[in-house]
């Protein structure tokens, strides 16, 4: 008899622990969404608030990595650091989608977007070479990857460079 009145004391502790930890995980969710409408609401990103959101979202996703949302909040992470010129953190994120998120749906366009970060925020052509081409071997069939055979091809060049070649294919 003792034994079922403590498996059912231990059975209600883990219900209601659980029970709370779904609300406090709730009311993220629902935080998340209340600071998401105050970011994008103004045309302009406010550094502020794309750095308190980044932060949010990288604290969920650590708190409950398992949860499929965590991914698109990496993924998101990464895009606001990298429209605030954050091209080291942006590229972090990708890599932590790239090596922990396989199934995650925008898994190419992360593999693309490092490479784009490589290029033009951190002017790091080595590696955005490389990881264009390792985009190239495993999505050639994407949509991104004409443009990434285009980031290739002028990889490097000067914006008057860039010029002088468009200027010539329009002969």
């Amino acid at each position: 008899m003792k034994t079922i009145y403590l498996f059912l004391i231990v059975a209600i502790g883990v219900s209601i622990t659980s029970c709370k930890q779904t609300n406090v995980k709730q009311k993220q969710l629902e935080s998340i969404q209340i600071l998401e409408k105050d970011l994008y609401s103004s045309q302009i990103l406010d550094r502020e608030k794309g750095l308190h959101m980044i932060d949010t979202y990288v604290n969920y996703s650590k708190q409950y990595p398992e949860d499929t949302v965590s991914a698109d909040f990496l993924f998101k992470a990464a895009e606001i650091a990298m429209n605030l010129k954050l091209g080291s953190q942006s590229i972090f994120y990708y890599d932590k989608i790239l090596s922990n998120y396989h199934d995650f749906y925008k898994v190419p366009e992360c593999l693309f977007l490092k490479a784009f970060v490589y290029e033009n925020q951190l002017n790091d052509l080595k590696n955005a070479k490389k990881y264009y081409n390792q985009f190239l071997m495993e999505y050639p069939n994407h949509p991104l990857a004409k443009d990434a055979k285009a980031s290739l091809k002028y990889l490097g060049k000067s914006p008057e460079e860039l010029v002088k070649i468009f200027e010539q294919n329009n002969k």
